[in-house]
């Protein structure tokens, strides 16, 4: 493995917990945070969020243990 595969693992770790953490960021307080956003959109934006988030986490660790 070279060092911009492993760059590359990386930055797609760190972008799938950043859509996690911001999708319970907007479960938890998006009153607080996103006063823009209608409480009524909190719910599926966060939830989206997560799900996808999830969804990458599970293909960035397809191709980590895949690729070996």
């Amino acid at each position: 493995m070279t060092k911009l595969d492993l760059v590359i693992r990386s930055f797609g770790i760190v972008v799938a917990l950043v859509y996690v953490g911001l999708g319970i960021l907007i479960l938890w307080r998006s009153a607080e945070l996103f006063p823009n956003l209608p409480k009524k959109y909190a719910l599926p934006a966060g939830s989206l969020l997560i799900v996808y988030g999830l969804f990458r986490v599970y293909r960035v660790y397809q191709k980590v243990f895949n690729n070996n």
